[in-house]
């Protein structure tokens, strides 16, 4: 790296550590101190061992606080500036893209905590387990995570995600509403504003919950993957020349089952994707789209 590129690194690292300092609430030179200690460690086991290092200069007590008070909460009459400011620092390590859209991402990740007995507001979690018969089930908290999705750079084997928000489910709430309320603010940014977003989800995104309140956003398209056995129904659209009956028109048009093939019509969109796997088989996928 040429003097010029290094000042040009520096610079850049000022101004991203400048925007993370003014977005925090408190307990500011604690959080960066930690997050010094957190970049430069590799041996900690937990939290309270990052405030052995000696880039943190505090007691393990304001490390706990300043994780706990870091945050801007909607009380703050500076919230919605602090929010921007973050999300500010946080977008200057998405490399630039060449799509004329946004990639993002969102998820939700269990944390197990069974042998946490004091934790607060533990629930039962979705935790896949190998043991054949074993339920698929374990305790502690879930979290709700919206990553952005950058372009796969060339000197890497895989692409990499950027994390933009993380919050824990409560136990008497879903992970997409916890999304929506998420997703919302990001949408809100001006960081983002200036080209389409693309949002990709699992199948558990596409429910009406969910969907039904990223349709509100301008600029969004959300893709989210559905359940091998869903059935979806047309809109019904009566024949003027038919006449009127007594009663209420049909709700819905002819039902479309993706489990059951005779039930599709002629797809409005056929794409043909050609690749080649890692073993260098030569494979052609069918896209076929229906409006």
């Amino acid at each position: 790296m040429t003097k010029n590129e290094t000042a040009t690194s520096v610079e850049e690292f000022l101004v991203w550590r400048s925007n993370l300092f003014q977005g925090l609430k408190a307990r500011k030179e604690t959080i960066i101190e930690l997050l010094d200690a957190l970049s430069s460690n590799q041996q900690a086991h937990s939290v309270v061992e990052l405030s052995l290092n000696p880039l943190f200069r505090r007691d393990y007590n304001s490390l706990y606080r300043g994780i706990q008070e870091f945050l801007p909460t909607q009380t703050d009459p500076n919230y919605e500036q602090r929010i921007e400011t973050l999300f500010s620092a946080v977008s200057r390590t998405i490399p630039p893209t060449s799509k004329h859209y946004n990639l993002f991402g969102i998820d939700t990740t269990p944390c197990p905590r069974r042998f946490a007995e004091t934790l607060a507001d533990k629930t039962f979690i979705h935790y896949p387990n190998p043991i054949k018969g074993n339920k698929p089930i374990n305790i502690g908290h879930c979290y709700s995570v919206v990553c952005a999705l950058p372009d796969q750079i060339d000197t890497e084997k895989v692409p990499w995600a950027v994390p933009l928000s993380g919050e824990r489910v409560p136990s008497k709430h879903k992970g997409v509403n916890q999304g929506n309320q998420q997703l919302k603010k990001i949408w809100q940014s001006s960081l983002f504003s200036d080209k389409l977003s693309v949002l990709v989800a699992d199948s558990d995104y596409s429910q009406k919950d969910f969907i039904g309140e990223q349709v509100k956003h301008e600029d969004v398209v959300t893709i989210t993957r559905v359940r091998s056995d869903r059935v979806f129904y047309r809109q019904f659209i009566r024949d003027p020349n038919q006449a009127k009956t007594s009663g209420h028109p049909r709700w819905y048009g002819d039902k479309f089952d993706l489990k059951d093939d005779q039930t599709w019509t002629e797809p409005d969109e056929v794409h043909h994707v050609p690749f080649t796997t890692k073993k260098g088989r030569q494979l052609t996928v069918t896209i076929s789209g229906w409006k």
